[in-house]
């Protein structure tokens, strides 16, 4: 990987402390750059913080404030050229449905697997930041 080209930043949004912290090492292990939040307040605050430097989010679909679609919609409103990845461990085609029309909206399947993710994230035109490959997470 060229060291004058910033890995890519993934915003993780989690509320389960321990699931958070195996998906964010997953990706740090692929050489992704990772900012952990564990609620969609919290996800939103550090955004702004960024200022446009995060270049995709995942996001769980139960949060304790409110939903993944919420926070989804949310997010779209204020970067409409965020990719993201809604992670759900349940099938919602009301859910899925929500956001049909949208390229950079993709859905993931619980429990996360690290190759997997990296693969989502590659579909939705973030670059691979060429890190070593990571086991399942």
């Amino acid at each position: 990987m060229d060291s004058d080209v910033a890995a890519p930043s993934i915003l993780v949004v989690e509320d389960d402390a321990l699931v958070r912290m195996v998906l964010c090492d997953a990706l740090a292990d692929l050489g992704f750059r990772v900012e952990p939040t564990g609620s969609a307040t919290e996800a939103l605050e550090r955004l702004g913080q960024l200022q446009g430097r995060v270049d995709a989010a995942i996001l769980d679909v139960g949060l304790p404030d409110r939903t993944g679609d919420i926070l989804a919609a949310e997010l779209r409103a204020s970067r409409a050229d965020l990719p993201i990845v809604i992670a759900t461990g349940y099938e919602d085609e009301t859910l899925r449905a929500q956001f049909r029309g949208d390229p950079l909206v993709r859905f993931f399947g619980k429990p996360y697997v690290s190759a997997d993710i990296a693969a989502e994230l590659k579909l939705l035109g973030v670059r691979d930041p060429g890190g070593p490959t990571a086991a399942e997470a």
